[in-house]
């Protein structure tokens, strides 16, 4: 039978066979190009973009906000101040370059006047509420009215119950010496105090809103002309001197540190220096007695509580 087949129809009958066994569906041809076209035209989904996290608010400005200058700066420049930020008022502008340059506003005024070079803040703004001082000290709270003076800034700040209620820039020894670092209490409060170095006139010099810590030393109102100017004494502007003084008690306790970091040391370990007994009124007489006997026989016992009036 085969040899009687048409050889091209054999031929045609082998093909047939052979695309047969390779295949094992029919395949449409037009399915495949409606799925091309599909995939052409489908929109691809984009990925979700995520939106910027806030930024943290800083409690503080940061260490660039607070950088400064050594230039010369003057007063029509300072005025200048107000038209960016208007609390920069001219005179709060210059109590920011007392409290950086420790100067009395009356000589930061004649250093601008004469061209002087003064420490200048790249940015006022960051300073108007600026202190070197910590707002809280925890180690304080023990001592209902507490007294900080840090001689390497040179400031003196006042705490009630450990929170800062106050603080100013202070003249302290023009020698590191002249200014005791310790832990010592106000033995005395004196609104007119003389001293017993003349003054420029060779007159005893008055040392108005005067608190007394040890031996010669005193705070009080005082010329600050710079960070180093007085004779051991701590010098404290007018202003925050009434305030000082109105403040504090017989009793304060007043701790004199070099420095920020030998704070919380210096809290718990600076001997109390036993206070001489001054003259006083019959008034605070029988009270003082008390203190002055009970410092003198326990002096280690002051740094557990303060006594106050």
């Amino acid at each position: 039978m085969v040899k009687g087949l048409n050889p091209g129809l054999l031929i045609s009958l082998v093909l047939l066979l052979l695309i047969s066994g390779c295949a094992t569906a029919p395949v449409d041809t037009e399915q495949l190009e409606s799925i091309n076209d599909e995939a052409q035209t489908a929109p691809v989904a984009e990925q979700p973009v995520k939106a910027p996290s806030p930024a943290k608010a800083t409690a503080k400005p940061p260490a660039k906000e607070l950088a400064t200058v050594r230039r010369v700066i003057t007063e029509k420049e300072v005025r200048k101040l107000q038209q960016k930020d208007p609390d920069l008022e001219f005179y709060r502008c210059i109590e920011i370059l007392c409290r950086i340059n420790k100067k009395d506003k009356e000589y930061i005024r004649e250093d601008m006047k004469h061209k002087r070079a003064l420490i200048v803040p790249k940015n006022f703004s960051a300073y108007k509420d600026w202190s070197p001082l910590p707002e809280k000290i925890a180690g304080a709270g023990k001592f209902p009215k507490f007294i900080l003076v840090v001689k390497d800034i040179p400031f003196l700040g006042w705490y009630q119950n450990g929170k800062r209620v106050g603080d100013t820039y202070v003249g302290i020894g023009r020698m590191n010496t002249w200014t005791k670092r310790g832990l010592y209490r106000v033995s005395e409060k004196d609104p007119w105090h003389m001293s017993t170095y003349p003054n420029a006139y060779g007159n005893p010099s008055v040392m108005p809103n005067a608190l007394h810590i040890y031996e010669r030393v005193w705070i009080h109102t005082g010329d600050v002309i710079g960070p180093n100017c007085s004779h051991g004494c701590i010098n404290v502007p007018i202003s925050p001197a009434e305030r000082l003084y109105s403040w504090a008690d017989v009793g304060t306790t007043v701790l004199i540190t070099q420095s920020l970091k030998d704070l919380g040391r210096d809290i718990k370990t600076a001997p109390v220096e036993k206070q001489p007994q001054k003259t006083q009124t019959a008034k605070e007489k029988g009270v003082q007695d008390k203190q002055v006997k009970s410092v003198n026989e326990t002096p280690n016992s002051f740094l557990e509580t303060a006594t106050t009036h």
